[in-house]
């Protein structure tokens, strides 16, 4: 499999300083609530905010571009987006076959303080930021791209949960202070220094939020049957319990974002992993049916 190559240190703007402070902490709301009737509605301003983070940690996938996607559960195809603003303009938003739009076509919707609505439910649709560099097979993920695409979703509050403990990043050596761009910097190089302390903290099957610190929910696209760690001739199979939410915190109100076996997480605060190590993911069923 083709090995991408590291990027340079991104600028940074005000947005983002509190995210790399905080360990890319989310917000304080803990979920959006529902819109009223059969949609479900983003402000366009949010999704900017996405991009901007995006672009300010490009270096975490220098080689990668961002898109939103709609995740309709149960899956089916009938979804459809449009945006509308508060002076009565509307329009449509054109898919992708695999229902994502990138930002790019809809530059000046935050001006007019558009919303973006597609025709189902919160509970039965979820969106998703997805970070994705090229070159690589269909199953395998970059470790970079989803340790970006995870704050771009904390930062837009895509995924529906209590995300101010969310573990998106190794932590930082140090606070940022004032001089942000030397603290991106070093952030930088601790995301892709050697593995030091081993892998012994993965290798137990024990609840990965012991220590206070949320998993990020990926979806798949098909059922995960496993997911295993690549990087420099090692690879490392992750046990169960990081995949279809199995250590998720159960209350009575809550609600899985996507049926569970499409479900998994992957250890993004582990720095023993560079952003280029490879996340590989074996379906349940292959190419074949089998």
């Amino acid at each position: 499999m083709r090995k991408l190559k590291a990027g340079g240190a991104a600028s940074l703007g005000g947005l983002v300083l509190g995210l790399l402070a905080a360990g890319a902490a989310a917000a304080e709301a803990p979920a959006r609530p529902p819109a009223l009737g059969k949609e479900s509605v983003y402000a366009y301003a949010e999704l900017a905010q996405g991009q901007q983070t995006f672009d300010a940690f490009r270096s975490l996938a220098p080689g990668a571009e961002l898109r939103y996607r709609l995740y309709p559960h149960p899956p089916r195809r009938d979804v459809a987006l449009s945006w509308r603003d508060g002076r009565g303009g509307k329009g449509a938003v054109k898919l992708a076959a695999d229902r994502s739009f990138a930002l790019e076509p809809l530059a000046g919707l935050e001006r007019r303080k558009a919303q973006l609505v597609a025709n189902l439910p919160f509970s039965e649709l979820s969106w998703r930021p997805v970070v994705s560099s090229g070159g690589l097979p269909a199953n395998v993920r970059r470790l970079g791209d989803l340790r970006l695409e995870c704050m771009v979703g904390a930062q837009g509050r895509l995924s529906l949960r209590d995300e101010r403990k969310l573990a998106c990043l190794p932590p930082p050596e140090t606070a940022c202070g004032e001089d942000v761009v030397a603290c991106a910097r070093r952030a930088s190089m601790a995301l892709g220094e050697a593995m030091l302390k081993g892998l012994t903290r993965l290798q137990d099957e024990k609840n990965p939020y012991d220590q206070g610190r949320a998993q990020y929910l990926f979806i798949s696209d098909k059922p995960v049957f496993s997911v295993t760690l690549l990087e420099g001739g090692r690879q490392f199979t992750l046990p169960a319990i990081w995949l279809y939410g199995r250590a998720e915190p159960f209350t009575p109100f809550f609600q899985w974002p996507y049926p569970r076996e499409y479900l998994y997480s992957v250890p993004l605060e582990v720095g023993e992993w560079s952003n280029d190590a490879q996340v590989v993911l074996e379906p349940m069923v292959g190419e074949d049916g089998k």
